[in-house]
């Protein structure tokens, strides 16, 4: 990726050294314009939390904070895309006319843009270990009781982070985990992964951001930051770890990158003096259904929660001709947004939504249709707003990344010549919202060390009732972005 970085204030640190080399300086290649980050709004969130724990030293390269409460090194930004015309306001030819021209514009500017992207199908090679890596991490992860809001891109990129800090074994267990042969082959794929994702063109928005946050009493490698720069569009900031100020500020990072959703009400990480760093992906998704809900047609009816609890809560009605899956133990159909596809599974009577993600090839099966039946889908579908807190431990355990949690195993030295340092914190907070308009959602990912076909004459029908617990899947593309559990609402 290009790396284009503003500086976050006249002063820097001496640590910042470190990415001194990435300022200003442009990388060969495909040309991605940048522009500033957006401020703060409203959208679902997801949280991933990596926490790289050691025993700091008091080399002399300690210091202050960059830009007030920012603590900001430097700061990405991201590629500017074309945004979609607004519609005119009066019904007129000359207003018509001059829509067309926009659009054309608009157009133009897209396809440019996209000709220099690579389609996920068009590297197979990443499709397929991302599909493997989705469908084994999110049974991992999703494995339990009450809501659950899972990430697997946001995942993704902390790990790809994580392989990036880590050496020997270690970073290898991290490499295989992802399906990837070695760091180059990781690079590629993140830079194709990423701006295959990327949108936000005024009518849906799909963003990803990395960050890494530095204690200020250790001197860390150059090289790995220059590369996280590089690679991730990673921002970098200097903390006193373990005070309140630093914990704030990542928890308005946070804030920001998910549009308010995730960080503003308080800590996403609480930090210690021995954090090292932590390494932070986020994912932020907002679109409108294609075709939205009529809010008249939304009425007050009961869901019954996985232990028998039953509450009143509003119900949003369509009916609409499309295509459905049944299968043993569920059925499934799919809505569209501008910026993708959101697909509900409810259950059979009697069948948890944890026992059909045991199935490693559940979420191709739902979210490719090829055995599907084209048909009228009525709709029935639950307002919600959501979170979860998930401690991905057991998950990164689960997919054979093991050495990173042993202070007598881990191998961080790409990062810091400080010895023992290992991964000690690994959780994801996500929140998702859906209402007439559309679906909101985000991901951030955080990484903390310490050290020590055609339709049949006779069309079916596919009752899509969610009054039970049920999952959802939203995608972009190729690629599974969120995957949740709704038990309770």
């Amino acid at each position: 990726m290009m790396e284009q970085y503003r500086r976050a204030n006249d002063a820097l640190h001496p640590t910042t050294g470190a990415v001194e080399g990435v300022l200003g300086r442009k990388k060969s290649g495909r040309k991605k314009p940048l522009k500033a980050l957006v401020p703060a709004g409203v959208a679902a969130a997801v949280a991933v939390a990596l926490l790289i724990t050691g025993i700091p030293g008091t080399d002399g390269s300690g210091g202050g904070p960059l830009a007030g409460s920012a603590y900001a090194i430097a700061q990405p930004a991201y590629p500017d895309l074309p945004q979609y015309p607004a519609a005119p306001a009066l019904d007129t030819e000359a207003a018509w006319e001059q829509y067309q021209e926009e659009y054309d514009v608009w157009w133009s500017a897209w396809r440019a843009y996209r000709e220099e992207v690579p389609a996920l199908y068009e590297t197979p090679e990443l499709l397929e270990a991302l599909n493997a890596f989705t469908g084994e991490s999110t049974a991992l992860a999703l494995a339990g009781a009450d809501n659950r809001i899972y990430s697997p891109v946001s995942l993704w990129f902390a790990l790809a982070m994580l392989a990036e800090t880590t050496g020997g074994d270690t970073r290898q267990q991290v490499l295989d985990a992802l399906g990837a042969e070695d760091l180059e082959q990781l690079r590629d794929w993140a830079d194709i992964l990423w701006h295959a994702l990327y949108q936000d063109d005024g009518v849906a928005t799909t963003l990803l951001g990395s960050s890494i946050w530095l204690n200020e009493n250790v001197t860390f490698h150059q090289e790995v930051l220059e590369n996280l720069a590089e690679h991730y569009y990673a921002a970098s900031y200097q903390v006193p770890m373990g005070t309140d100020e630093a914990d704030q500020a990542l928890a308005d990072w946070a804030a920001e990158q998910t549009k308010g959703l995730i960080g503003a009400e308080g800590k996403v990480l609480e930090t210690t003096a021995d954090t090292l760093t932590v390494l932070a992906s986020t994912l932020y998704f907002q679109a409108g259904w294609s075709d939205e809900f009529n809010d008249r047609l939304t009425e007050e009816d009961t869901f019954t929660a996985a232990d028998g609890t039953q509450t009143r809560v509003d119900f949003m009605h369509r009916t609409q001709d499309g295509g459905f899956l049944r299968q043993n133990g569920y059925q499934a159909a799919s809505l569209g947004t501008k910026g993708g596809t959101m697909t509900f599974v409810l259950p059979d009577e009697g069948v948890a939504p944890a026992d059909l993600l045991k199935d490693p090839d559940f979420l191709t099966e739902v979210t490719q249709f090829e055995d599907g039946i084209y048909g009228e889908v009525q709709w029935s579908v639950p307002k919600f707003d959501v979170d979860s807190t998930l401690n991905l431990k057991p998950t990164l355990e689960g997919l054979g990344i093991t050495r990173v949690f042993d202070a007598g195993t881990s191998d961080f030295t790409p990062l810091t010549d400080l010895e023992p340092v290992w991964l000690d914190q690994a959780k994801q907070i996500a929140r998702v919202k859906v209402d007439e308009k559309g679906v909101e959602a985000a991901a951030v990912t955080l990484m903390a060390d310490a050290g020590a076909g055609a339709p049949p004459e006779d069309p079916q029908i596919c009752v899509m009732d969610l009054d039970r617990p049920f999952l959802f899947v939203i995608r972009d593309g190729d690629a599974v972005l969120f995957v949740g559990v709704v038990e309770q609402i």
